[in-house]
């Protein structure tokens, strides 16, 4: 397994890791959005042990996956095994009963709060990297950076910084201290965030890439056949099948990525991602072992060659 330093803290990260947000479980009543429908904890629990043995040590979670039950199931996995991960987690947004849906609340009180119940479901002592789920007002901004800075002196988190599409959010917090970590959300379909990439290479920011499959639809996962109905508690649920077919469709344009190159369309997507200069590593998400297992394999695949890099530019101008 291919390793990358995380922009200048020096962490080594496999370039795949773990995302986390499937190992929530299902949207719950009071909220929506942040669900994956129904997930077997044991199974969860065996992905990120087996990507252990084939030399994963990145996962990333939230405290709003499942209201905190992913972050439950990892501390539950590294039980024992703390010291072979670089775990990554985010707070500041939370499920809000009163409104039936999301909210956030990125105050240096509420961040303290959200970190210290985030290590009490790790079960560990330490985050290595803290992520703001979003960005503060302006009001708070200065205030939640020095909290973070705070936790970071307690040694309660290591590094910190924001999930975010924004290089303005990045410049805007760095006003009050470094930012050690991006998430960026990046691929095929979805290269809207590329310029906050772009922003992180330049300034040796490390990145984490969320949603780096598009959901499946960047290798077209439903394009030539029906698409499931998702289950209730599942928030891909109430799209419809068309609506889903038809994004998946788009991501067929780039089949010249894997068609006879020895690729997977997954690992050919993901591979695309990791050969950008500005992405330290890419944390697919899975509820499914083989899945996963057949992710891992784009860091064994062979870069884009020259030719195909303009062949994705020329799709992706002819999707637009």
């Amino acid at each position: 397994m291919e390793h990358r330093k995380i922009g200048n803290t020096g962490v080594s990260v496999s370039v795949v890791g773990i995302g986390a947000w499937q190992m929530g479980g299902p949207d719950t009543p009071d909220g929506i959005g942040h669900g994956w429908g129904d997930v077997d904890d044991e199974r969860s629990i065996a992905i990120i042990h087996r990507a252990q043995e084939l030399g994963v040590n990145l996962i990333d979670t939230a405290d709003i996956y499942g209201n905190g039950h992913s972050e439950q199931v990892v501390g539950r996995a590294l039980d024992g095994r703390r010291d072979r991960w670089v775990i990554a987690t985010k707070g500041g947004l939370f499920k809000d009963p009163a409104k039936r849906g999301t909210s956030c609340d990125f105050s240096h009180s509420h961040i303290r709060e959200a970190c210290e119940a985030s290590l009490e479901r790790l079960r560990t002592d330490h985050i290595d990297f803290y992520q703001l789920h979003g960005m503060p007002s302006d009001d708070q901004a200065e205030g939640t950076m020095a909290e973070l800075a705070r936790l970071r002196d307690e040694g309660k988190v290591r590094f910190y910084g924001i999930s975010t599409g924004s290089a303005e959010h990045i410049q805007k917090l760095e006003a009050f201290g470094p930012v050690q970590i991006a998430q960026i959300g990046f691929s095929l379909l979805r290269r809207g965030e590329e310029a906050a990439l772009d922003y992180c290479a330049r300034k040796n920011i490390g990145t984490f890439i969320r949603t780096p499959l598009a959901w499946g639809a960047a290798f077209g996962r439903y394009a030539n056949e029906r698409a499931p109905r998702f289950e209730f508690g599942d928030n891909r649920h109430g799209r419809s099948a068309d609506e889903l077919a038809e994004e998946h469709q788009a991501g067929l344009a780039f089949s010249f990525l894997w068609e006879g190159t020895g690729r997977s369309p997954a690992q050919a997507a993901l591979r695309f991602v990791l050969d950008h200069r500005g992405v330290s590593a890419v944390i697919p998400g899975t509820k499914k072992l083989s899945h996963f297992e057949e992710n891992i394999g784009a860091a064994e695949v062979a870069p884009l060659t020259a030719d195909e890099q303009m062949k994705v530019t020329d799709a992706s101008a002819a999707l637009t």
